[in-house]
């Protein structure tokens, strides 16, 4: 098999790679060339929502079953590890779970490296940089320049945040329902798809059947899964999650907006203008943003800034995050660009 020859009977170069989102997380073991060899998946490995000791616990369990799926001997360590969190951009949280990794499972790998979903994301998609344009469980945006320099705007959590994202959806949706029954604001649309939505998703028949899932046992994860519903909603045409949807739209172009002053203008002049990579699952739903998105975008066109494509990965961020590991050690991954995404929308101001 191909595990045999090498240098002294050494096994062939396996670098892994994991994407940890707040829901899912995806662990790919790649060789030298960039092939992938095995993939695993898992739950939530946010560190910040489940604690660092269970975060290492499902990491190291996804890498072992990729290791085993590669025929790999799950003895021997991985030459990297690149690790591509949520919530992973903390310097002093960053250190300690790499120094709790190599503690308890020094099988694990050689060395360990650990950057953000947004940076990960970034670099399974190019070497050139980029907008990432997170909506998944929560949301972000970074800016990555050419030069390797970096803005942010937003990713502060639910607490302080994430608007756009499937978490800022759901509680849009359900405040916008209190506030109607409470008399407290008039809803911009008849509620009672949405109302009755709620109900059934949590398994409730009254608001302070909700109280439970909002507080006693609430769950960041299960409570954006709320989205899903009113996705399924949207494209059924109900107007307040249409209208929820298209508000979405806007305050995700706004990220974009937040850092336009600061990208280099190289990043503008590609035949599809500027790149914006758009991860995470509420980007299935962009028939029901796009017009919220492009109206706020269109506001701040100019003669640099006149057309936008979005992209979506093909590949789990896993793949950067692997690539990222190995050059860390300075090892030289090749990875197929233009095999990984997915233009799914140009947009040229006229």
């Amino acid at each position: 098999g191909p595990w045999c020859g090498g240098g002294g009977g050494s096994m062939a170069a396996l670098y892994g790679g994991v994407e940890g989102g707040g829901t899912h997380s995806k662990v790919v073991v790649i060789s030298q060339d960039g092939r992938i060899l095995a993939e695993s998946e898992g739950p939530c490995t946010n560190h910040w929502l489940v604690g660092s000791e269970k975060c290492l616990e499902r990491i190291e369990a996804m890498v072992r079953e990729a290791k085993g799926k590669a025929g790999a001997d799950e003895r021997v360590p991985l030459r990297s590890l690149g690790l591509s969190l949520s919530g992973g951009e903390q310097k002093e949280a960053i250190h300690k779970l790499i120094e709790e990794l190599k503690t308890r499972f020094p099988q694990l790998s050689e060395s360990y490296y650990i950057t953000s979903d947004a940076i990960g994301a970034m670099a399974t998609a190019t070497d050139h940089g980029g907008v990432v344009l997170i909506s998944g469980t929560g949301s972000n945006c970074k800016l990555i320049n050419p030069d390797g320099s970096q803005i942010s705007c937003g990713g502060w959590g639910h607490m302080m945040g994430d608007e756009g994202s499937a978490y800022w959806i759901a509680h849009q949706a359900v405040k916008i329902v209190f506030d109607c029954l409470d008399n407290l604001e008039v809803p911009p649309h008849d509620i009672s798809y949405v109302k009755q939505a709620m109900f059934d998703y949590f398994q409730v028949s009254d608001r302070m059947g909700l109280l439970t899932h909002l507080y006693r046992t609430f769950e960041k994860s299960k409570f954006a899964g709320f989205c899903q519903k009113l996705a399924e909603g949207a494209q059924a045409g109900d107007a307040l999650c249409e209208y929820i949807f298209n508000k979405a739209g806007e305050v995700l172009a706004r990220h974009v907006v937040a850092v336009l002053p600061k990208i280099d203008k190289s990043l503008f002049q590609g035949k599809l203008g500027l790149p914006i990579l758009c991860v995470g699952s509420v980007w299935n739903s962009w028939e029901k943003m796009k017009d919220g998105f492009i109206g706020v975008l269109s506001e701040h066109r100019c003669s640099s800034f006149s057309r936008f494509s979005l992209l979506k990965l093909k590949q789990s961020s896993a793949l950067g995050g692997a690539s990222l590991g190995a050059k860390h050690i300075g090892q030289a991954v090749l990875l197929d660009y233009a095999a990984n995404v997915d233009i799914f929308y140009t947009h040229s101001f006229s």
